[in-house]
């Protein structure tokens, strides 16, 4: 069973995710201070294997290289970002399994950013949820 962990950060309006299916973990799109992600991940015996960007952020500064340096895990970003770092380049339509149990699908999603990705959750053959950041805001607005 897959479960979806909120991590909020309510004064920037954000919200980071710590997904897993009880053994490994992906984050999607993690604050800088990164304690708070492998604290939370510690807490629920799981080992972060990816982190997910849904766009390159200039609103805040990302934890997302940081947590992946620190826990060895996959870093994907869209391919088409003009970034300076190691990362796995994903395109629209790619999937990446996370696990046994879970696989995300990159969706090209543009709009708050030209290269902006959303990400489908899927668990057991099934849709288990969407990441779509910046483009679809709940509760809020998005651009």
């Amino acid at each position: 069973m897959v479960e979806v962990i909120l991590i909020e950060t309510p004064s920037l309006g954000d919200r980071s995710y710590l997904v897993h299916d009880g053994a490994v973990a992906l984050v999607i799109d993690p604050q800088r201070d990164i304690d708070r992600v492998t604290a939370l991940a510690a807490e629920h015996g799981v080992r972060v294997t990816h982190i997910a960007e849904t766009h390159v952020h200039n609103d805040y500064l990302t934890g997302g290289l940081a947590l992946a340096r620190a826990t060895g895990a996959e870093y994907l970003v869209n391919a088409a970002d003009p970034v300076r770092f190691t990362r796995t380049p994903l395109h629209d339509g790619d999937s990446v399994e996370i696990g046994d149990a879970m696989r995300v699908r990159a969706l090209a999603t543009p709009g708050h950013t030209f290269t902006h990705l959303s990400y489908v959750l899927e668990s057991g053959g099934a849709v288990a949820g969407v990441f779509t950041g910046g483009s679809l805001l709940y509760g809020a607005t998005g651009q």
